[in-house]
């Protein structure tokens, strides 16, 4: 079948076609087999191919496929809800869902704004964001991100309300060392809720565990708390956006659990359905929506798939798994397992600057010359040429460049689905060993 109608990523590439999938393999039409290493990306949790998850499709879609949530609600709508309430232990009390990370990172700042003007703050309205991060592609999500590569182009569509250095220990901005600092990169946070006023500044977002802009980067202990501390300060929501890390995929059910905080608002995708429906999520704190409700009680914004009965019930179908096979039990456990292995690869691998990140959730930072952490030249698109060995080697990983404040800089991101193997990871850290070999011996190592 003809490819002509398809517009891609890349305009000028050749993509595999494939037809189906298993575990963390997907095949293509002529038979191939790939092995998934960053799940699809860093989505499928579930692996390909699980019958209990296609079954809830077609037995959801019998009963009622869609209903408008301005119109009306369902049971199977309130169970997910009460599902995703719980795997924040009630942290977050109120559950909007939607179909994807933007989404819910865009709704996320509509209810803050809603909030805000209903408390009687309609002054309050700047969602502060950090440099290299990600959460999303619709103008708002894009507004809010510090990733240099995917904001280039757009920035005459984009609102700033300002940013401030990330939480990136290997190339921290203020040239601390890790345990050794009094975390400026979140009293950065304090001077620009001053400098932007704080009557005007209604919420900070950040990634827990950085995605594609830092691959699997996360503060050190103590800074969220500092965090924490300066959005009561000076009466800032706290958002925090777990699309990507959220829903176990870094050995826990949500990365913020580990740090002893607690956010106003919290964002999730990806892992919600397992991969199979569009669906992502937004929580909020019960004193959050009990505000809201005591002064007009209402949220007009959503999306037409808003409270979705078909993607809740994948939702619950999802959880369950998740919990019946002890998925994020696994996680953690075949986490340290690659990241260990990841380490002993750095051994023998002048290009591996840095190895990071929680559960199946693993970076690697790649460098010219690892004593000075000197990047490889943008031009050279070093990460790229990794991941492109890896597809002529029937591996997917996934790859980001500007990481170096967005000048340079190169990144790899593996994070296959819960149900892999120590024997598929040993296949995974091989083929990567291979790979890297090629590469750096292409490239005068």
């Amino acid at each position: 079948m003809s490819e002509k109608n398809i517009l891609s990523l890349d305009f000028h590439k050749k993509y595999p076609k494939v037809a189906y999938g298993k575990g963390i393999y997907m095949y293509t039409e002529d038979g191939v087999e790939l092995i998934d290493g960053a799940s699809g990306p860093v989505l499928a949790s579930l692996g390909h191919g699980v019958p209990e998850m296609a079954d809830v499709l077609k037995e959801q879609s019998l009963k009622i496929a869609y209903a408008h949530r301005d119109d009306c609600t369902s049971q199977v709508l309130e169970d997910h809800c009460k599902m995703v309430a719980d795997l924040t232990n009630n942290d977050m009390g109120r559950i909007f869902e939607v179909c994807g990370g933007s989404e819910a990172n865009e709704i996320a700042m509509k209810l803050v704004r809603r909030y805000q003007i209903l408390r009687g703050k309609p002054s309050k309205y700047k969602v502060i964001g950090r440099w290299q991060s990600y959460h999303g592609m619709t103008n708002g999500a894009l507004s809010v991100s510090g990733f240099a590569k995917r904001r280039a182009g757009y920035e005459p569509y984009l609102h700033e309300f300002g940013h401030i250095a990330p939480a990136y220990c290997y190339r921290c901005w203020f040239g601390k060392e890790e345990g050794k600092c009094n975390f400026e990169c979140a009293q950065a946070l304090e001077n620009e809720i001053l400098n932007q006023g704080p009557d005007a500044v209604a919420a900070f977002i950040m990634e827990p565990v950085s995605g594609m802009s830092l691959c699997a980067a996360a503060p050190p202990a103590g800074y969220f708390q500092e965090i924490r501390r300066i959005c009561d300060k000076y009466d800032v929501l706290l958002m925090v956006d777990e699309v990507m890390c959220g829903v176990g995929r870094t050995g826990v059910p949500f990365a913020y659990q580990r740090y002893g905080i607690k956010p106003d608002v919290i964002t999730m995708g990806k892992a919600l359905s397992g991969g199979y429906f569009p669906l992502a999520a937004v929580g909020i704190t019960e004193a959050m929506y009990k505000s809201m409700d005591e002064n007009g009680g209402n949220f007009t914004p959503g999306f037409s798939w808003s409270a979705s009965p078909l993607g809740a019930a994948v939702g619950i179908a999802a959880l369950n798994y998740l919990k019946d096979h002890k998925l994020i039990e696994q996680c953690a456990a075949r986490g340290e397992y690659l990241k260990a292995k990841l380490e002993a690869l750095k051994a023998v691998h002048p290009t591996i600057g840095d190895v990071r990140g929680m559960g199946l959730m693993i970076g690697i930072e790649l460098v010219k010359d690892r004593a000075t952490k000197e990047s490889f030249p943008a031009s050279v698109g070093y990460s790229g040429q990794v991941a492109d060995e890896c597809l002529r080697q029937n591996m997917l990983i996934e790859s980001s460049a500007g990481c170096n404040k967005g000048q340079s800089g190169d990144t790899l991101m593996l994070a296959p689905a819960f149900v892999v193997t120590e024997a598929e990871l040993d296949k995974i850290v091989d083929r990567l060993d291979g790979v890297l070999t090629i590469v750096e011996k292409k490239n005068g190592f």
